[in-house]
């Protein structure tokens, strides 16, 4: 298991009740609820999807990634030496890059200072705001894409963390300022932030990978420990199917009173993960028995550019993501109706 991220607080019982639908969480799950902010809020599912799946949605970042710190290092190593040039006249050394002012027209004057401008400003976003991306993807410390990804590596059922964006634990607990001060199920947020995102339909759909919106982010080193816990069989996939994580206390520090409270949401949707995997398995085995394997995967990588698409994988976006299909599977002289009778129908396969 990797170092934790900082050191447990010591705990103390706490006097806060514990609103529902949470209850304690067991103590099995103390080694990797060290690991957690208490002040976030933690979903935790697991990923029935195949393994060559998973690593056909996942090479597409990578490329991504790659393709974006290649582009950042050759513009780097193309305008370094201008920019010191620059840094040099201004310092009293002249050179190409030098304005003269006194024999210069005030047109000329200006196209320089824009063009400069434009320079300054294009290589501020490429640096300040794409720059963050790969390095975020590569190297971000205490947990990354890429080193998450090599410790656990594709398996056919993963363990995925999500910890709340921009809202936490005390807005779910109604003690924000300013909230409602409603709790737990009563809460707005556990409405609109915490059910959408266990949504049976919505994990169908996407790869734990692609869950990442504007109200979760993942977690990649508590899925490091989730994972390891679970190798070493201090915890079973089971107990981490779907639950929802919050810790229910009371001040900060050494010393902090409270406990962990859990929601085990897995049993509202019992045998739907192995479902999908299933149906999605079934899909493929088909098209490859037809010969037409290569179109299996051109549907992964249309209902992958859909889904990720802005503004989130809507209703009308599945649809027209079928019809996209449809259209991509006659084309290659297979029949879609004919095909999604054989295989019992398209429902629980992503965007279907």
């Amino acid at each position: 298991m990797p170092p934790k991220k900082s050191k447990q607080r010591a705990l103390q019982p706490s006097t806060n009740p514990i609103p529902p639908p949470f209850g304690p969480a067991p103590p099995e799950l103390a080694p990797l609820l060290s690991t957690f902010d208490p002040s976030n809020v933690y979903i935790i599912h697991t990923d029935a999807h195949p393994a060559w799946f998973k690593k056909r949605i996942f090479t597409v970042p990578v490329i991504l990634n790659l393709s974006i710190a290649l582009a950042l290092l050759l513009r780097a190593y193309y305008i370094v030496p201008h920019y010191w040039a620059i840094l040099l006249s201004v310092l009293g050394n002249a050179n190409d890059t030098t304005i003269y002012y006194a024999g210069s027209t005030w047109g000329s004057l200006s196209w320089r200072v824009l063009k400069r401008m434009a320079m300054f400003t294009l290589d501020w976003v490429l640096f300040r705001i794409v720059g963050p991306w790969p390095w975020s993807f590569f190297a971000e410390q205490p947990g990354n894409p890429v080193n998450w990804r090599w410790n656990v590596g594709f398996r056919d059922e993963e363990v995925y963390v999500r910890v709340s964006r921009g809202w936490g634990a005390k807005d779910l607990l109604g003690a924000a300022e300013g909230s409602s001060g409603k709790a737990g199920q009563e809460s707005p947020f556990f409405k609109t932030r915490i059910l959408p995102a266990v949504e049976t339909k919505r994990l169908r759909e996407k790869t734990g990978y692609m869950l990442m919106d504007g109200d979760f982010d993942l977690d990649f080193y508590g899925m490091i420990a989730a994972t390891q816990l679970v190798d070493k069989k201090n915890i079973t996939l089971e107990q981490l199917k779907k639950i929802v994580l919050v810790f229910v206390g009371e001040g900060e520090g050494e010393g902090e009173s409270g406990q962990w409270a859990v929601w085990d949401c897995s049993k509202l949707d019992e045998g739907s993960e192995t479902e999908a995997r299933n149906k999605v398995i079934e899909f493929k085995d088909r098209l490859t028995a037809m010969g037409k394997e290569n179109l299996f995967f051109k549907w992964v990588e249309l209902i992958q550019y859909e889904s990720n698409a802005p503004g989130g994988f809507t209703e009308e976006r599945q649809v027209a993501a079928a019809e996209k299909a449809k259209k991509m599977f006659e084309e290659q002289g297979v029949d879609w109706e004919t095909f999604s009778k054989e295989i019992g129908g398209l429902d629980g396969m992503p965007g279907m």
